[in-house]
């Protein structure tokens, strides 16, 4: 069974004849050699898994991810797998068990009396207010909880088109899942009450939309450095480039840390916070495609399709950005792909320092953050439910960016 899947997701493309495969457009033969990479094809549809669940958070989130879907009672709480069968039989119906607080066993009246140091020190010594102690609950096997699909949940936005004085906020309260009876924590809460699988998907998306927002900044730097300073060249260019391998050697940690301290003395909304870190993070990572763009440019600008373009009488402007840049594209959107991990590891390291997005926001780089508590480690191990959701993430990113870096050179000799 497992051979046949794989055999599926490597299926190769048909044979072409050698004409077809020569006139065939440039999007078709990348599109076809990327299917022949099977890491490549398996990685994406982990990747567009991934992505549509977090895009759909909401609808795939069981509790409330933020204060307000906190459940005071089963803070610090484990993971509530999901059963078919156990020792009171099998059932057609998923359900969980019902958990309920151990009550902590201190006996306060052994503090009077005669009690003294004796019995204060066999309070202390003793496990009742130890961190484990607190993650204690009592399953009860009898109680079973039924999972229900599209239960009715907590409200949330479905589609906000709302600009302006345009009120356009689709609102929906309908869930993929959910029990008859209290909430389903399937990878348990944390020491709030907040359900650590809800956050969780709730972060990808974020991390996912200010990696997006960046690489449209550096995309942006890029074109405009790489595109003038390649068609103008001269002093231009040699101003350009002195800027850009300026800001190309210097380190990013010490920037990082000096917008984290401006930012710090603004007033921001967290969405404004958003927004400027990923600013600051598209804005620092422009050298490398820009020095690129600009090699290509400098090498085409003298072909004979240019100065057919110079003849007719086109603008400097739409020479640059209707011609030269749209020649380097299959390029161009290769190297961004390639370079999500890399902008996401680099919000996710600014946040894991404390520099970047911080509670109650959801990030991966915020949950990474919680992950390094010792009391976390100890006690709550299931909190690192995120770690393994952000190494899926970028692994998915690293394979489909590899298969198509390769398939990006068409006309490469066929395997």
């Amino acid at each position: 069974m497992f051979t046949r899947v794989l055999s599926i997701f490597s299926r190769k493309p048909k044979e072409q004849s050698d004409e077809s495969y020569y006139t065939a457009g440039q999007l078709s033969l990348i599109k076809d050699r990327f299917k022949s990479k099977t890491s490549g094809v398996i990685a994406g549809w982990i990747l567009a898994l991934l992505v549509t669940v977090s895009f759909f958070a909401p609808f795939f989130s069981p509790v409330d991810p933020t204060i307000n879907g906190a459940d005071s009672e089963y803070r610090r709480g484990a993971p509530q797998w999901i059963h078919m069968s156990d020792e009171n039989g099998f059932s057609l119906r998923p359900f969980v068990y019902t958990y309920s607080k151990e009550k902590a066993k201190i006996d306060f009246k052994a503090l009077s009396g005669a009690g003294g140091l004796a019995a204060l020190d066999a309070l202390t010594s003793g496990d009742a207010l130890t961190s484990s102690s607190q993650n204690k609950y009592i399953i009860d096997k009898d109680k079973r909880r039924y999972l229900q699909f599209f239960v009715k949940g907590w409200e949330y936005s479905l589609i906000d088109l709302s600009v302006g004085s345009l009120n356009l906020d689709i609102r929906w309260d309908r869930h993929l899942v959910g029990v008859d009876n209290g909430e389903l924590h399937i990878m348990g809460t944390d020491e709030d009450g907040k359900d650590v699988f809800s956050r969780s998907i709730h972060a990808i998306w974020i991390t996912l939309s200010i990696a997006v927002v960046a690489l449209i900044v550096k995309l942006f730097f890029s074109l405009l450095v790489g595109g003038v300073s390649g068609y103008f060249g001269g002093r231009v260019d040699a101003i350009l480039m002195s800027f850009t391998e300026a800001v190309r050697v210097i380190p990013p940690i010490p920037i990082y840390l000096a917008c984290a301290v401006a930012l710090a003395e603004i007033d921001l909304t967290p969405v404004q916070r958003y927004f400027a870190i990923a600013v600051v993070i598209g804005a620092l990572d422009f050298a490398a495609l820009g020095r690129r763009l600009r090699t290509h440019i400098l090498t085409e600008r003298n072909q004979d399709y240019i100065l057919a373009a110079q003849l007719c009488g086109s603008s400097t402007w739409r020479i640059i950005w209707q011609h030269l840049v749209p020649s380097f594209g299959s390029y161009i959107i290769v190297d961004t792909l390639i370079n999500f991990p890399y902008v996401i590891l680099a919000e996710t390291s600014l946040s894991f320092l404390g520099l970047g997005l911080t509670e109650p926001v959801n990030s991966l780089g915020v949950l990474l953050q919680k992950a390094q508590d010792p009391d976390i480690q100890q006690n709550m191990i299931w909190q690192f439910f995120p770690v393994a959701l952000f190494v899926a993430l970028i692994m998915a990113f690293v394979f489909v960016g590899d298969a198509l870096r390769d398939a990006a050179d068409p006309y490469a000799e066929k395997s």
